[in-house]
């Protein structure tokens, strides 16, 4: 697979689909549509990814669409631009400034996954999880090809990125730093760190506005501006 769009797509819905394993929920994967099989389990995750240009969900796929090559048309449903794809040659991590008091570890138990969750859920959006375990359950860190990465500023938690690998690529997300704590270089940091889990294929990432200007400086590409189709209402 040479096609960067596809590469991203492909990496997107990895990560969808183990978040939806790890939620007991079913996901399917036919090398052109990627969807759920039923109802979405979580409301940050989707109920489809386009993975070819030809690609059209069928009425049945519920939740989000995410549409990969931005040319879909779907009756019910509103689109809004979803941040831009990006895409990072396989290779050496990025080389980036240290953050003194900086510490990235990886979640080695099912106490780090409830700490990578709460700073995930905090850190991204300003609000704590419901109940521990409702986006990563225990157990998840287990998943295939999962690394949750944690990173903590003089012992005090200071954001969160993810790492789904497959022989394809390196799918990074979950890249969040607490407010307070921005400019600092920390996501730099973790997006680095993040990139070093596999370094024998692309990373690929889904860059916000505000973060696309420091995955430019860490090696990364544009390839292409997705859409996300919500159900109208």
């Amino acid at each position: 697979m040479t096609d960067p769009v596809a590469l991203c797509a492909h990496g997107e819905a990895a990560w969808q689909g183990l978040a939806h394993r790890s939620l007991g929920a079913r996901w399917s994967d036919d090398g052109v549509l990627a969807h759920t099989v039923g109802p979405v389990p979580h409301r940050y995750l989707l109920g489809a990814v386009t993975l070819t240009p030809d690609a059209v969900p069928g009425p049945d796929v519920t939740g989000i669409v995410c549409d990969s090559y931005a040319r879909l048309r779907l009756p019910g449903r509103e689109p809004e631009p979803a941040g831009h794809w990006m895409i990072r040659p396989a290779g050496p991590p990025p080389a980036v400034p240290d953050v003194p008091g900086l510490v990235i570890r990886p979640a080695v138990d099912d106490g780090d996954v409830a700490w990578f969750e709460y700073l995930a859920f905090l850190a991204a959006g300003g609000e704590v999880p419901a109940r521990s375990g409702e986006l990563h359950p225990a157990g998840s860190r287990r998943m295939p090809g999962l690394r949750l990465l944690i990173a903590e500023l003089d012992g005090l938690g200071a954001g969160t990125a993810l790492s789904v690998s497959t022989p394809l690529v390196n799918n990074v997300g979950a890249v969040s730093v607490m407010p307070a704590l921005r400019g600092r270089g920390i996501g730099a940091a973790l997006t680095a760190a993040a990139v070093a889990v596999n370094v024998r294929t692309p990373a690929t990432l889904a860059a916000t506005a505000s973060g696309r200007g420091v995955y430019r400086r860490l090696g990364f590409g544009d390839v292409g501006d997705p859409l996300h189709h919500h159900p109208s209402g």
